[in-house]
């Protein structure tokens, strides 16, 4: 369709030396352009590149498994999900509505996750004085708080319940991220348990929410 740039006749002429003009050195290169072929295959020693590799994604070791006896059945887990579900719907339908909030207070929108304090139950009026943004930073914060934990106390897991009731969805790749670890804390802990307990029942709670609702789990 285009006419190509450029354009020269004839074949070049390479016993009289150097191109004497421009014509005769475009011709050269048309010629050196046409002894190319179209596709070049490369041969690569793959096992010589793979030694020299510098190692860019961690091992991360598999979700642990706690004994059967302690594991939630599957009939719990589709109950306990549909009542969390049915938990979330009517928080954002409270939320939502026109009228103020329970404590009549404006919103919190600054230094999300820093004003909570773990050392007491959530109430409906503390979640509630948060944002969406707050509420998800302070979820966050909770579980990278946890991480050092060998244990989770009823209050900790009274904490993550309420605020995974109250984070918005669609989940961003940072929260989505801070559930997983949450899941994986919790397996972990489970896997250490010998016989069942309050903190079994919690933990397995938590698990339900974080693998399977919020779908961390993969299966």
């Amino acid at each position: 369709i285009l006419k190509p740039a450029f354009a020269v006749d004839g074949e070049p002429d390479f016993e009289s030396g150097e191109p004497l003009d421009g014509f005769e050195y475009l011709r050269r290169v048309r010629w050196e352009a046409n002894q190319i072929p179209k596709v070049k295959v490369a041969k690569i020693d793959l096992s010589a590149a793979r030694k020299e590799q510098t190692p860019y994604m961690p091992e991360i070791p598999d979700i642990p498994k706690c004994s059967p006896d302690l594991c939630a059945s599957k009939e719990w887990e589709d109950s306990f999900i549909t009542y969390f579900s049915e938990t979330r719907l009517a928080f954002l339908e409270l939320d939502s509505s026109d009228g103020p909030s329970v404590s009549g207070a404006v919103k919190n929108s600054c230094k999300p996750g820093i004003s909570f304090e773990p050392q007491i139950d959530p109430t409906l009026t503390m979640i509630r004085k948060m944002d969406a943004v707050s509420r998800a930073a302070t979820l966050r914060n909770y579980i990278d708080m946890i991480q050092s934990f060998d244990t989770l106390s009823r209050n900790d897991c009274l904490w993550l319940f309420a605020l995974c009731v109250t984070v918005e969805l669609p989940l961003d790749a940072e929260t989505c991220a801070s559930l997983r670890s949450m899941l994986r804390k919790c397996s972990t802990i489970l896997a250490t348990k010998s016989e069942m307990d309050d903190e079994v029942v919690m933990l397995n709670i938590l698990v339900a929410i974080s693998g399977v609702y919020f779908g961390q789990y993969q299966k």
